[in-house]
């Protein structure tokens, strides 16, 4: 049965259905005309077995007062009972009552018998045999009558019965067939449906996380939650590749900052070096403190190679527990260079006695950076930059990015975080540096808002659970996005 597709057991069921349906229609047809037939075959026992008492009524009339009238009576019903007789026959000898039938025969004639005895005037007289006779054929008329009446009632009875039976079979063979049809979609079409639509709103948010599902549920739910899973498995993969991406994007912003800001250090050196190398006669002193300036310009140079050689390193996975307030800082140290040349002012804000949480370090080294190089972006003509860090409610850190810049329009707002969303210029933005960022925090376990005003500036900020753990449910709250 595992072999079968939905699609062939969904068209098996209706046809099945179908079937069920056509069935049903000749079969109550049958069933309501046969009760028919019967009805009118009680109607027709009912009138004979009446014309029969009316035949006896009179015949006790004529035995009691020996009138002739009541004679002419008894016959005229007699006559009437044997035309009956004789329809009932023709109607009751194809049927189970043939026997029945038979006997009220026998009971007729032999009733017949006796009555043709009072046809002349002479019979008026009393006769004590024949009409002990002529009243003990008259009972056997009747009992024979009545229990011809009391067949064909119970066959009218059960004909009633199958005509009420049969469709009640009928529906509940199409209750059960819906049950397991409803079952069936239930299994293979709701309920991976279900799972899978819980799984895209964790993708949404940035769990990528496969849709577990055991043996039996392989089976039922099929293809379908295989293929999502290696789907998500690839945008997993993909997303590597997109945060890797922007880290080298964002790389690439600094390098061009640090590249004026390693010439100072070098040219230094290289002046240095040059005075060294002459022929110039100079005290020990002096030597010492050129090549102390060479080694401290050296330094310099290598420090921001560090910063630089550390950002672009592969992103991994692991998650570690660290000092928050120091990955701020640091991340504040890879940038800057850019944050000088942008003419920006930077407010540190970060308390020293944070928290340390567990994560993953590039993860989030690359989302503070993202909205560090964001709100240097948004500050063309230079501005304050404040970085804000601080526990909140026990067990969460709270990290805000505030610049003076341009802010951001409301109607842009509930969109900011959606993937390829830009403001920028063509070729100056991927528009998924804060997609990316969201995802990650989400990753985290926590959640990330955003507050601007056109003119003002903006207020990100981000929300993070103390020991965090990769494996918690990631799916936010309606609207967490916008605070």
């Amino acid at each position: 049965m595992s072999t079968i597709t939905l699609q062939l057991k969904l068209r098996l069921f209706i046809y099945l259905g179908i079937a069920i349906f056509l069935l049903n229609i000749p079969v109550i047809y049958f069933e309501i005309t046969k009760l028919n037939q019967r009805l009118v075959n009680l109607e027709l026992a009912e009138d004979l077995y009446n014309t029969i008492l009316e035949v006896r009524r009179y015949e006790k009339n004529f035995l009691l007062y020996h009138d002739r009238e009541s004679l002419l009576s008894n016959r005229f019903y007699f006559q009437q009972a044997s035309e009956l007789f004789s329809k009932a026959s023709m109607q009751f000898q194809k049927s189970f009552l043939g026997s029945d039938i038979a006997q009220l025969g026998k009971a007729l004639q032999e009733y017949e018998k006796f009555e043709k005895l009072y046809s002349n005037p002479s019979a008026l007289t009393t006769n004590e045999r024949i009409e002990t006779k002529l009243r003990n054929a008259g009972k056997d008329v009747v009992a024979a009558a009545d229990t011809l009446l009391k067949m064909q009632r119970r066959r009218v009875s059960r004909a009633a019965g199958n005509a009420l039976k049969w469709p009640l079979i009928f529906m509940g063979a199409m209750l059960v067939l819906f049950l397991i049809g409803a079952k069936i979609i239930i299994a293979d079409v709701v309920r991976p449906f279900g799972l899978i639509e819980k799984a895209m709103q964790k993708v949404a948010h940035g769990d990528f996380s496969p849709i577990p599902y055991g043996n039996k549920n392989e089976r039922r739910a099929g293809h379908m939650v295989a293929a999502f899973n290696r789907m998500v498995q690839e945008l997993e993969s993909r997303e590597e590749q997109v945060i890797h991406s922007r880290k080298i994007a964002s790389l690439g912003t600094l390098v061009s900052g640090c590249a004026h800001e390693l010439n100072n250090p070098i040219n230094n050196i290289v002046l240095t070096a040059d005075v060294l190398n002459s022929k110039r006669e100079m005290t020990t002193e002096r030597q010492e403190q050129l090549m102390g300036d060479i080694l401290n310009q050296a330094l310099r140079a290598s420090e921001i190679v560090k910063n630089l050689l550390e950002f672009s390193r592969a992103e991994t996975s692991v998650h570690k527990e660290f000092d928050l307030a120091a990955l701020l800082r640091e991340t504040m140290r890879i940038a800057e260079n850019h944050i000088k040349l942008s003419h920006v002012t930077v407010h540190d804000k970060i308390d020293d006695n944070l928290p340390r949480i567990s994560g993953n370090h590039q993860g989030l080294q690359q989302v503070f950076l993202n909205l560090i190089t964001n709100a240097v972006h948004a500050m063309e003509g230079g501005g304050n930059l404040t970085i804000r860090a601080q526990r909140e409610n026990g067990n969460k850190v709270k990290v805000q990015v505030e610049d003076t810049g341009t802010g951001i329009d409301e109607s842009i707002l509930p969109h900011i975080f959606d993937p390829f969303f830009t403001t920028k210029d063509v070729g100056k933005g991927t528009g998924l540096g804060l997609s990316v960022s969201y995802g990650i925090i989400k990753k985290h376990g926590g959640q990330i808002q955003v507050q601007s005003k056109p003119g003002r500036g903006t207020i990100f900020t981000v929300t993070l659970p103390v020991h965090t753990k990769i494996d918690q449910d990631l799916t936010p709250p309606c609207g967490e996005r916008m605070a």
